[in-house]
């Protein structure tokens, strides 16, 4: 008895801060066997967890939703460890487990199972053409709504999916398939396998009635669309573009980091969703006009930055988003000149500008209030912008062998912001310290007014914000006709100005360099 009350201060006192990132073990495999039906939303699961022991453990978490009517149950048989039934505890959405031999270095395997509806995570309904679906939506940290995990993206491991679906189902999951059968009762069963470490918010499973095609290539991976069966000439339409795409990335970051490529329709809550290897698509995406070029561009960057180097905590977050904003703007620049850059980089900024106007944050946000509230313009539109400046400041040459370095250094693993100082410093030989600071760390961004006196050109800085340090370019047209671009240094609030010619009419940043706001007295 007194064993037992201790056992529960222990689990009551831990669950505080159950949610943070678990530092006792890294988890090495998550073997996950999932049961579906077509009568009930009930699933069963199996799970097989391979864990290392990163210090001398008498307990760790692990994350599984149990706080309401729609949560998982632990099965009766509990849990075990190497075959051995162990101690153990689910509350608050956290699975606590007291190991036997939880020494620094030594290994485990833990085996349980459990059921119930999932509320999150796994989204389980109908399609638009009234046919039922299943498909994972983990991000940011929903995987534990339907799995028993480490639901944050510093713990990556790799993953086996098997998956029970009635026959009619067609099934794509994280990894390779290794096997698909058909049982007598008339279900199916689809496994697959991936060596890959990934973090849980992008490794997932998809139900349907898919249409699959293969998309012709030269890569040693397979290039697929998985399009339901009602709208697969739409699909193959619009999801065909990915190769181009492919081509560009491969080229210009490095080998495809996956075992396989599949853009998949689905129904879950995003427009897109990155998962490793099987990009999911909001099925209303599918229209077949070939109008989800930008969409796909996005997703498939994250297949190398979120997905391969992945962010260590949330606020890093704009390491994935950022990057796969930037990434596609530069594949436009590629695919339809540097004026089809620009002009998404103008819409961009705008949203960043509006966005400032009601939250004041960084782009590191280490104050969210929630991890929803990151999928925000700081993260994709803002962080995109500093890779722009960013390359503005180095040079296109210099910026893109930094990127490489970072992704191979990171590729598999995790980093966060100054990660990518450290890189990028060192391959531009420029101490880029105070310029992360001002852009990443800092919020706000310039707000000019000017003014224009004969000869003479005065800039003020009216955001809240300190004066912030930049060059500013400024087409400058005269009266007697010409022009010319001249670039100034703004280091503090007010700067005059003086011409050698008297000034008709200025454009502020003609070539979009800047990301700035300009404010008309």
């Amino acid at each position: 008895m007194r064993i037992l009350l201790a056992f529960s201060v222990l689990f009551v006192q831990y669950t505080e801060t159950a949610q943070a990132q678990q530092t006792e073990i890294d988890i090495i495999n998550y073997d996950i066997t999932l049961h579906v039906n077509d009568s009930t939303d009930e699933i069963i699961v199996q799970e097989r967890i391979s864990v290392e022991f990163l210090s001398n453990c008498h307990q760790f978490h692990l994350n599984l939703d149990n706080k309401d009517s729609l949560g998982m149950t632990i099965s009766e048989k509990g849990i075990t460890e190497n075959g051995t039934p162990i101690q153990y505890r689910h509350l608050n959405d956290t699975l606590f487990i007291r190991p036997k031999h939880g020494q620094k270095g030594k290994k485990a395997v833990y085996q349980f199972q459990y059921s119930g509806i999932p509320s999150n995570g796994l989204i389980i309904g109908k399609n638009k053409f009234g046919k039922r679906t299943f498909f994972g939506d983990n991000w940011p940290n929903r995987a534990h709504y339907w799995l028993a995990c480490l639901d944050h993206p510093l713990d990556k491991a790799t993953v086996n999916f098997t998956v029970h679906a009635p026959s009619h189902y067609n099934c794509i999951a994280t990894g390779t398939l290794t096997d698909k059968k058909t049982l007598p009762s008339l279900e199916t069963v689809f496994s697959y396998t991936s060596n890959i470490p990934l973090p849980t918010k992008v490794m997932v499973v998809g139900l349907a009635d898919f249409s699959v095609t293969e998309i012709p290539h030269q890569y040693n991976f397979p290039l697929t669309t998985w399009s339901y069966t009602d709208d697969a000439k739409n699909g193959e339409n619009d999801m065909n573009v990915s190769k181009e795409i492919v081509d560009y990335f491969i080229k210009n970051i490095g080998e495809y980091p996956f075992e396989k490529l599949a853009n998949v329709q689905s129904t879950t809550m995003f427009g897109g969703m990155e998962n490793a290897g099987n990009i999911f698509y909001d099925e209303k995406a599918i229209k077949g006009n070939n109008s989800m070029e930008a969409l796909i561009a996005h997703e498939i960057a994250h297949q190398w930055f979120g997905n391969s180097a992945s962010e260590s905590d949330w606020q890093h977050l704009w390491l994935s988003e950022g990057f796969a904003t930037y990434l596609t703007d530069l594949y436009f620049e590629h695919t339809q000149g540097t004026q089809a850059m620009n002009e998404r980089l103008i819409r961009e900024r705008n949203r960043v500008i509006n966005f400032a106007k009601k939250y004041d944050h960084a782009v590191v946000d280490t104050a969210y209030p929630n991890l929803m509230t990151l999928l925000n313009p700081n993260s994709y539109q803002k962080g995109a912008w500093f890779l722009h400046m960013l390359r503005q400041k180095i040079g296109t040459e210099v910026f893109w062998k930094g990127i490489r370095k970072y992704y191979d250094e990171f590729k598999y693993s995790n980093a966060n912001t100054d990660d990518f100082l450290r890189i990028m410093s060192k391959e531009s030989n420029i101490d880029l310290t105070s310029f992360f600071t001002q852009w990443l760390h800092t919020s706000g961004h310039p707000i000019l007014t000017t003014k224009l006196n004969r000869k003479r050109i005065e800039i003020e800085q009216n955001q809240s914000q300190k004066p912030m340090r930049f060059k500013l370019d400024i087409l400058l047209k005269f009266e007697d006709g010409s022009q010319e671009i001249q670039t100034f240094n703004l280091t503090k609030k007010r700067h005059c100005f003086n011409l050698k010619k008297k000034i008709e009419s200025i454009q502020l940043d003609p070539n979009v360099k800047l990301l700035f706001e300009e404010k008309v007295k």
